[in-house]
């Protein structure tokens, strides 16, 4: 207790440090922070082009359906006027055989004779001539102009079908666009949930930057190990469970794999969670990004920074400032946020950062003795062989 108390007394309030473990002051922070929130900015304008994008495809495949339809329509008014237009030519030739029998010769005599014969006048006779003829001639050319309608209908049809063939063609191109554009809308709202996160995170980092009175210009690396206690190893994080997936890749339900930030421990509700070495608590918070209630813990271990995280917990025993050892209990075994079971997710980290995403982890068993994947173990100590990381093939 009396070495606790001096511990405590020798160690400032921590601070927490950049994911970019290449920046050495608060005014990095800072510029870093600046950065995020530009590329936050600029995927939040990707998203809303996505999401336009996405309404006029969803709007002109559905006016589409109404072109598709008018052309269809359409069609069914020219199939209806050739259907008159042929009607009508029946009635002309009808017309033009009787005038033809009209004019035919009858018992060996031209009924153009008999027409002569019985006018009155030889001007009677050219007026009835004349008149048969310009009837036989204007119901040809009605004929003639009615089949040249039909012809020119007949051609209008086909260019309907056709534009009706290229309509749907279109329409399924937007159907497949409009999947890219599903995908694209996933990819940037996960990216900008992720820089969302991290954005947080910064957020933070420099508030306990500031609190903790380090200066603009001052080496973070040096002030964050001032403040940290010095641990030599790590430790199993509970006294018995079961490994249930590795570190990287993880074999899900349905057969697939998954990429995989830690290591997964299956363990009883309630089973005491530890600190897996002496740091102090950097985070201990109910978390939006999938890891329920979370803790973050800043170690250093001979001479160099890391960081663990421990996520889904049914509850946490820990608040933010807290110094921990490797027997402090910091919460309890549980299924919060994107969980199906009970169990301790562990992710550990070099350098201090927020040790959530999984391209900056690390692999636990390298630094923690853990047995083989789905093997149990029994205490915090004993030496087990055959664990191994990335179980699924690529």
């Amino acid at each position: 207790m009396k070495k606790i108390k001096l511990l405590i007394i020798l160690i400032m309030t921590i601070v927490l440090v950049p994911f970019n473990v290449d920046a050495k002051t608060l005014g990095d922070l800072k510029k870093e922070n600046d950065k995020l929130q530009s590329q936050y900015k600029a995927a939040n304008q990707k998203k809303k082009q996505n999401e336009t994008d996405i309404s006029n495809t969803k709007n002109r495949i559905e006016s589409i359906y109404s072109e598709i339809s008018e052309a269809q329509t359409e069609i069914t008014n020219i199939n209806t006027d050739i259907e008159k237009l042929n009607e009508e030519i029946d009635k002309k030739s009808d017309q033009v055989k009787e005038l033809m029998k009209f004019m035919q010769v009858s018992e060996g005599e031209s009924v153009y004779l008999e027409y002569i014969f019985k006018a009155e006048s030889i001007t009677d006779f050219i007026y009835r001539l004349s008149v048969t003829e310009q009837l036989t001639s204007y119901n040809n050319k009605l004929i003639s102009d009615m089949n040249a309608m039909i012809e020119e209908n007949k051609k209008n049809i086909t260019k309907l079908h056709q534009q009706e063939a290229d309509l749907k063609d279109l329409q399924d191109e937007l159907r497949g666009k409009l999947v890219t554009l599903q995908e694209e809308k996933e990819a940037i709202s996960e990216e900008e949930a992720t820089l969302e996160e991290d954005l947080e995170y910064q957020r933070k980092i420099i508030d306990y930057f500031i609190k903790s009175g380090c200066k603009e210009n001052e080496d973070i690396s040096t002030c964050a190990r001032n403040q940290l206690p010095v641990g030599t190893r790590f430790w199993r994080p509970l006294q018995s469970g079961l490994m249930y997936s590795t570190w990287r890749s993880d074999r899900m339900r349905d057969g697939s794999c998954r990429t995989h930030a830690g290591v997964d421990i299956a363990a009883d509700y309630g089973t005491p969670i530890y600190a897996i070495s002496d740091g102090k608590v950097v985070l201990a918070e109910n978390s939006g990004d999938g890891y329920g209630n979370k803790v973050v813990i800043y170690h250093n271990i001979n001479g160099s920074d890391y960081s663990s995280l421990y996520g889904h917990m049914s509850s946490i025993a820990v608040k933010t400032g807290d110094i921990v050892t490797k027997d402090t209990v910091i919460g309890y075994v549980g299924s919060t946020g994107h969980s199906y079971g009970n169990h301790l997710h562990l992710n550990v980290c070099v350098g201090h950062q927020g040790c959530g995403y999984w391209a900056t982890t690390s692999d636990p068993g390298a630094y923690i003795n853990f047995p083989a994947d789905k093997e149990w173990f029994y205490d915090r100590t004993t030496y087990y062989s055959g664990y191994y990381s990335n179980p699924c093939r690529y």
